[in-house]
């Protein structure tokens, strides 16, 4: 999706584009006074007033009747996504070699939520998935992963895999240019992303992955996902 360019929005960006006015946003959670931030930021009072009013000028910052600062209602919702980008970049050099392309347009914020769930030890990540199998008693879905059946407990178990030439089975979906691996049981999910070897080319990686369990918000956006792939016109079951 292309990103909208607007005289407000380069404001805005400007605005954001200093690291002692970030501070300040962060702290505006509660009513703060000029004289708060100076103290704070060790800023004088006429650097702290410029910062507040580049911050109140774009509708982040609201003053009340008394004189204090707070965030604005829309500074709040707005900081959500200053956090997720935050978050990605703190895994920049993981998402310069990983690909989230694939992901549907109303789940592209799943990179951001799952910046603290990433393992990178490979028995780590082996003992994970096989505890996800294992574990399994209500539900396993799979994506691009074939499970060993044999002893499953899990009472409803969902495949989808990318289509091949090979033997079709009546208990696998398939699916097309979907390269991500996705484990799923009723207790954690764990999920990797493509490798980017080279332009429009991927290959799996299955040696860093982000592990989350069904008590973080961000499993639900695992689950809805493969729900989507399971339930899309690109999948198809076999009969």
């Amino acid at each position: 999706m292309p990103i909208r360019s607007s005289y407000e929005l380069t404001r805005l960006f400007l605005s954001l584009s200093d690291v002692s006015r970030l501070d300040i946003l962060n702290q505006l959670d509660e009513r703060t006074s000029v004289i708060d931030i100076c103290q704070r930021f060790g800023l004088l009072v006429h650097e702290a007033v410029r910062h507040i009013r580049r911050l109140e000028d774009v509708g982040l910052v609201s003053q009340l009747p008394n004189g204090d600062y707070v965030i604005s209602e829309y500074g709040k919702v707005l900081v959500t996504f200053i956090e997720g980008i935050s978050d990605v970049h703190d895994l920049l050099e993981y998402w310069e070699l990983h690909s989230a392309a694939e992901l549907p347009m109303h789940l592209k914020r799943l990179p951001a939520d799952l910046s603290e769930s990433l393992l990178q030890e490979g028995n780590l990540l082996h003992a994970a998935e096989a505890e996800i199998v294992r574990e399994a008693k209500r539900f396993l879905w799979a994506l691009n992963y074939t499970v060993d059946q044999t002893g499953l407990n899990a009472s409803e178990v969902k495949v989808l895999l990318q289509s091949t030439a090979g033997t079709r089975s009546p208990n696998v979906r398939y699916v097309d240019r979907v390269s991500m691996i996705l484990l799923v049981n009723e207790l954690r999910g764990l999920i990797f992303f493509p490798r980017v070897t080279a332009r429009e080319r991927y290959e799996p990686d299955m040696s860093s992955g982000f592990l989350v369990s069904a008590a973080d918000a961000t499993y639900r956006l695992l689950v809805e996902l493969f729900d989507f792939l399971w339930s899309c016109k690109s999948s198809r079951a076999v009969n």
